[in-house]
């Protein structure tokens, strides 16, 4: 007699952890409430880290954990784990020195971000079809397919926008190392979205019909959820944002929904992994054995982390700050080498992975025939050692940019200021924003030696206008008009487009008698700064001052010359 066939069980870890964490209703759940309550981005972004501390860090340790823990792993990933692995941490290096490779390279890793994070949506979301029990035709899996890809075309358009790298601070880090999109023309954005719209609303309408068929909907939850989870995650924040800056602009509620999807990417991949290694039996299924795992989970991704930031430093092996390009930079490695880890590890087809996350079973042949890396005490000494290491190097930095940056300056509290300067020196994290911070606060205490000083260990740092524009008003406050000339031309050089720096320019030309140069100066900071109306209103009161000028038409002539070199 046989035995009746096993049931199916369609969750992994139960319906509610499931839905909110591996499913991603949590992070709707979130959204909405940050939306209803009108929480902006200043409010938590200075405590993001913390949160992607147990969140994102962990989920690059997962994989870490996954690809190099074993002799066994190691064998069968070598070529992603080393080959592929040297060469995205080579480009890491090259890109140190080459700012426009360096861009390429951070283009490469934000355009591919939420292309894996659909990828691991689409896998999950047939996981579960197939879990619970779905005939999956080639017909169905196109379309399931071709529902996760028409949804991730708007947020590709939408990156690639002309002009959509130079206001999102997520983008930007410096003049050379940035994000650097395609440039995609408003006209050809519209219709992009239209079509992609179009085609994801009806092979999402199909999709739904033909699971119907199979059966009550309900029995799909999870997979359904899924699909809800991308259109929230990529569609919706497209689509409203386009219709309505002020909800998903810079400053609206949910300007960090695209962090919030990062970090829901990250539980939902925490959530599988913790999942797959209880099943194959690396991790017992016991509370302790769980934090053991989370806490080395976070150890290597710390370590993976803050360790290649820390050793490329100034005053280390490196030059760049973290702030103006080595930030991202080791945001590009890190990430694309995990997009490329991801694509060996969990693919359903693979037998030990299918057979613990498709066909239910309690253990993987994969299961690892060496000890683990680590077992062995100066393994995990090591490990503790170095991640523990990093740890706090990340809850220093977090604390004192938010405590001792962010507020000491609201606050006008200079000496709290200058002692989160060297407490994120020590942590690698010195860059020349904080220094700019320490030039403003003593320049407003009356102490211009001091201000001078700060702002020159920022430009030995790396040049930025901010901080040759705190030199020239100190020139210009002591009367000193042609350093301060020098100092706003600097500044412009590094950003054409910087209004602060035109507009102030413009009044030193005016004073040293320039005025042809100062009305043209006077009319760029203004055409650059729209929403500034006092920058506006001093072109107009210089235009007024000038009401007889050498020759008649000449202010007009000047605007037309200046129009002409914005336009070159």
């Amino acid at each position: 007699m046989s035995s009746p066939p096993a049931e199916r069980r369609p969750w992994l870890l139960g319906p509610a952890p499931d839905l909110l964490l591996g499913c991603g209703l949590g992070y709707a759940a979130l959204v909405l409430g940050l939306a209803a309550l009108g929480t902006g981005m200043t409010t938590v972004s200075g405590w993001l880290p913390l949160v992607i501390l147990v969140t994102g860090i962990p989920h690059y340790g997962a994989t870490l954990v996954r690809v190099y823990a074993t002799a066994d792993a190691r064998r069968r990933y070598a070529r992603y784990a080393f080959g592929l692995g040297a060469l995205v941490w080579g480009t890491f290096v090259a890109s140190l020195y080459s700012p426009r490779l360096g861009a390429l390279f951070i283009t490469l890793y934000l355009t591919w971000s939420p292309w894996h994070y659909t990828g691991q949506n689409f896998g999950l979301a047939m996981m579960f079809l197939r879990r619970a029990g779905a005939t999956v035709s080639p017909g169905l899996r196109r379309l399931v397919h071709a529902s996760f890809v028409l949804s991730f075309v708007p947020v590709l358009a939408n990156i690639h926008r002309a002009g959509s790298g130079g206001s999102d601070p997520l983008y930007a880090a410096s003049e050379g190392y940035r994000f650097a999109p395609l440039g995609i023309p408003e006209g050809v954005f519209a219709v992009v979205l239209g079509l992609a719209g179009l085609g994801y609303a009806v092979t999402t309408g199909v999709m739904l019909w033909q699971l119907g068929r199979q059966g009550k909907l309900g029995r799909f939850a999870p997979a359904i959820a899924l699909v809800a989870s991308q259109a929230a995650w990529f569609v919706l924040p497209v689509v409203l944002g386009w219709f309505s800056p002020a909800l998903y602009g810079p400053g609206g509620p949910t300007a960090l929904a695209f962090i919030w999807v990062a970090i829901a990417h990250s539980v939902q991949y925490l959530w599988i992994s913790l999942y797959y290694a209880r099943s194959s039996g690396s991790v017992r299924a016991t509370g302790r054995a769980t934090l053991g795992y989370f806490g080395v989970t976070v150890l290597a991704g710390a370590a993976l982390w803050v360790v290649p930031a820390f050793l490329c430093a100034p005053g280390a092996l490196g030059f760049l700050p973290f702030e103006s390009g080595l930030g991202l930079l080791v945001a590009a490695a890190v990430n694309v080498h995990h997009f490329i880890l991801d694509g060996a590890i969990w693919k359903l087809r693979h037998a030990p992975v299918g057979g613990v996350l498709v066909a239910q079973a309690t253990a993987a042949p994969e299961i690892a025939r060496s000890k683990p890396a680590g077992s062995s005490w100066p393994g995990r000494a090591a490990l503790a050692l170095v991640g523990g290491v990093a740890v706090v190097c990340w809850v220093v930095s977090a604390w004192e940019k938010e405590i001792g940056g962010r507020r000491a300056v609201a606050a006008g509290d200079l000496g709290r200021l200058e002692i989160a300067a060297r407490r994120l020196a020590l942590v690698g994290r010195d860059g020349p924003r904080i220094h700019v911070s320490l030039g403003k606060l003593a320049a407003r205490k009356g102490d211009q030696g001091r201000a001078l000083a700060e702002f020159r260990k920022s430009l030995a740092l790396h040049p930025t206008p901010e901080a040759w524009i705190g030199i020239g008003k100190i020139h210009e406050a002591r009367r000193e008009l042609e350093p301060a000339r020098d100092a706003y031309g600097a500044a412009i050089a590094l950003d054409p487009r910087d209004a602060t720096a035109l507009d102030h320019l413009a009044g030193v030309l005016l004073a040293l008698g320039d005025w042809e140069q100062a009305v043209a100066t006077s009319y760029r900071a203004a055409l650059h700064a729209p929403d500034q109306p006092a920058i506006r209103r001093r072109y107009d009161e210089l235009l007024g001052r000038l009401a007889a000028p050498p020759e008649e038409g000449a202010a007009d002539e000047i605007v037309v010359r200046a129009e002409a070199e914005e336009l070159r």
